[in-house]
């Protein structure tokens, strides 16, 4: 009896010991990563959120900076950016959550859908097919990228409210050459997902935007907007004077989001990204089995690097990862999910790299190298 106890006490001494090197480690790892976001921001970022949610280290969410530069108001866990083309995520999901309601399918003509003056603006629009918009391999060009259009959204003249849709696609999209046939090369598009609402608006009486938003209020994610400014947000910061030092970009950042449909569009706090992209591909309680087989499939069997609505990546060190980044002139964004080591981490900044110095690029990607390094291999 007396060995019996004996041995049980050296076994949880043995458990107590690991699971305190184990408490250590991690902690050790999350203060590195604090003292990078710490570095970033002191340099040009504005502010930075992580969060980080695995098997082996549990959750953790750091911030560094301000969420309102002028009046340097701390950053919080739970503020809430807008999140660029993190968006097209959203998009697809409700594209695909539409296909397991039987109301429309991947191999569906858009000349279907969509008006004719669309149809037959758009080159080789008559063959191509609901799931070549969402994995970009339609051949549309991108109208964001338009240079008449760039140059007045960076020089703040753009005013959004005065073009509809179908004006902007008139003026930006209609007439361009396709880059390559239908189905037969990647070519990241804004055009794609602009498409795809237009598609949902036909489809369901109440349109798109109640869609997406029915969809992730379902999921009690009450710190997601779509099309909607919330009713308090971080500022957005860039740095379109290319001096290195930021300006408030925060009246462009919202006209942008609150116009774009389907490519862009949506706020939310960090937490509610990751909530949703856990929902999706983890819990697996929103779409059916076969249709997230579909939008996990790559483009490319080889080397695949999008799906349907999911960004692949199957790099070293983590071996697979699907999620999706957002990138724009007042806010940066990353949200992934790595399965094999079932590890959800989202990065948040409220400053731009679009249009901005090379410094305030400089300060993301070196934070997020060291973030990924310190994780998967130190």
């Amino acid at each position: 009896m007396k060995s019996t106890i004996n041995a049980i006490f050296i076994i949880l001494c043995c458990c107590v010991c690991f699971n305190s090197h184990e408490v250590l480690g991690q902690s050790t790892k999350f203060h590195k990563i604090q003292q990078y976001l710490d570095k970033a921001t002191e340099a040009n970022l504005t502010g930075v959120t992580v969060y980080i949610e695995s098997a082996k280290y549990g959750k953790w969410i750091g911030t560094s900076g301000y969420s309102n530069l002028e009046q340097k108001t701390t950053l919080k866990t739970d503020d809430i950016f807008a999140i660029g083309s993190i968006s097209k995520m959203y998009c697809a999901v409700a594209v695909l959550k539409l296909v397991d309601e039987g109301k429309l399918k991947l191999e569906d003509k858009i000349s279907r859908y969509l008006s004719e003056e669309i149809i037959s603006n758009s080159p080789n629009a008559e063959d191509v097919t609901i799931r070549q918009l969402l994995q970009h391999t339609s051949g549309f060009v991108n109208y964001n990228k338009d240079p008449e259009l760039n140059d007045l959204y960076l020089t703040g003249n753009l005013k959004l409210d005065t073009v509809s849709h179908i004006e902007a696609l008139r003026r930006y999209f209609f007439g361009k050459p396709a880059l390559s046939e239908p189905g037969t090369e990647y070519h990241y598009s804004s055009t794609n997902y602009l498409l795809l609402t237009m598609i949902m608006d036909q489809i369901l009486p109440d349109g798109h935007e109640k869609y997406f938003r029915d969809m992730t209020d379902a999921l009690s994610l009450t710190k997601t907007w779509y099309k909607e400014t919330p009713p308090k947000m971080v500022q957005h910061y860039g740095d379109l004077n290319l001096d290195a030092s930021s300006e408030n970009l925060t009246i462009q950042t919202l006209e942008t989001t609150n116009w774009y449909s389907g490519d862009d569009g949506h706020y939310a706090s960090v937490e509610d990204a990751v909530h949703f992209i856990q929902a999706l591909l983890v819990d697996k309680k929103i779409l059916s089995e076969s249709s997230l087989k579909e939008m996990k499939t790559g483009n490319d069997p080889k080397n695949p690097d999008y799906g349907l609505g999911l960004m692949i990546d199957t790099g070293f060190p983590y071996g697979i990862l699907y999620g999706h980044s957002g990138r724009g002139i007042g806010m940066t964004t990353d949200l992934y999910y790595f399965p094999r080591q079932e590890m959800t981490i989202a990065i948040f900044s409220n400053s731009g790299l679009r249009s901005a110095s090379k410094s305030f690029a400089e300060a993301f990607y070196k934070m997020r190298k060291k973030i990924m390094l310190k994780l998967f291999l130190f």
